[in-house]
């Protein structure tokens, strides 16, 4: 009936895995755990052997990373079951009847999107702090303001697809590196008529990155969205959606890309320093990620 799809990547997945699994016992209902891990962890080999003694569970280890998008589709192509339960792997469970929730709202024509939810409490080390205050203020929502741009709140975070519709559209495997992939699975799901509806069936977000880590995947995602944008991957009723693309095409359309792009090489250290500080501005993280676009177009 469900296969769990959970893709890892340097993090151990134990915790997540265990309590989906005694979730998934007590329904009765056969059900499969897949993880994949992309990582070079050290420990991987370790990590499988023990998740893998979990009921249900198959691990798969690999020698060469697959890719965000390329190890969701492989997951898609190894799981048996009608429908597909994608978790990334550093998430936590924060309900008792998470499974359940999804259970009762199963349909063959729509994808269910749980949510993303981070920690009350701050984390204690500064640097990550610009990370869980990103994620608090811009990544948890409550299910009703997602649906009011059901594609454009979509996450691959936790989400329940049905398997024949997840492989009519499959993860764009162009799409390397970090960012967009979702962006681009959400309008692929919307373009191709099938229902995205939220819930508020959220997962903890555990796995925080340093701010200078997270910064770095800021400037690669701006890199795959440029990408993007260059292979014409976003159809313009699409774009008003997505401020960052938005800003950015209107400064390129102005003329003026350029002197943001100048502005962002001169500050950048700057603005860095700030926002890996213990007091970091997300009006400051935008104005970064429009500089870093600007600079890479």
């Amino acid at each position: 009936m469900l296969s769990v799809l959970i893709p890892v990547k340097d993090w151990n997945p134990y915790s997540l895995v265990e309590s989906l699994a005694a979730q998934l016992l007590q329904y009765g209902q056969p059900y499969e755990i897949l993880v994949s891990d992309d990582s070079a962890f050290t420990e991987s080999s370790k990590i499988s052997r023990l998740v893998s003694q979990i009921p249900g569970v198959i691990y798969f280890c690999r020698e060469k990373p697959l890719g965000r998008s390329a190890n969701r589709n492989f997951l898609g192509d190894q799981a048996k079951y009608q429908y597909f339960l994608f978790i990334d792997g550093d998430a936590g469970i924060a309900e008792g009847n998470y499974i359940q929730n999804y259970l009762d709202r199963l349909s063959s024509d729509s994808v269910l999107c749980g949510g993303t939810l981070y920690n009350k409490v701050p984390p204690e080390n500064p640097d990550f702090l610009l990370r869980w205050k990103y994620g608090r203020s811009r990544e948890q929502s409550d299910a009703k303001k997602r649906q009011e741009r059901p594609w454009k709140s979509f996450s691959t975070f936790n989400f329940l697809i049905l398997a024949k519709v997840f492989k009519g559209i499959r993860f764009d495997e162009s799409i390397t590196g970090y960012g967009h992939e979702d962006t681009i699975f959400g309008i692929n799901l919307h373009q191709s008529g099938v229902k995205i509806i939220h819930l508020n069936n959220g997962l903890i977000h555990l796995g925080l990155e340093s701010s200078s880590i997270y910064l770095e995947k800021i400037r690669e995602s701006g890199a795959n969205l440029c990408l993007l944008d260059s292979r014409m991957r976003f159809p313009s009723k699409y774009i008003g959606d997505f401020s960052l693309l938005a800003s950015w095409k209107r400064l390129k359309k102005l003329k003026i890309a350029w002197l943001v792009a100048a502005w962002f090489r001169y500050r950048r250290k700057s603005i860095e320093k700030r926002l890996c500080g213990p007091n970091p501005s997300l009006l400051l993280l935008d104005l970064y990620k429009l500089g870093a676009i600007s600079h890479i177009g």
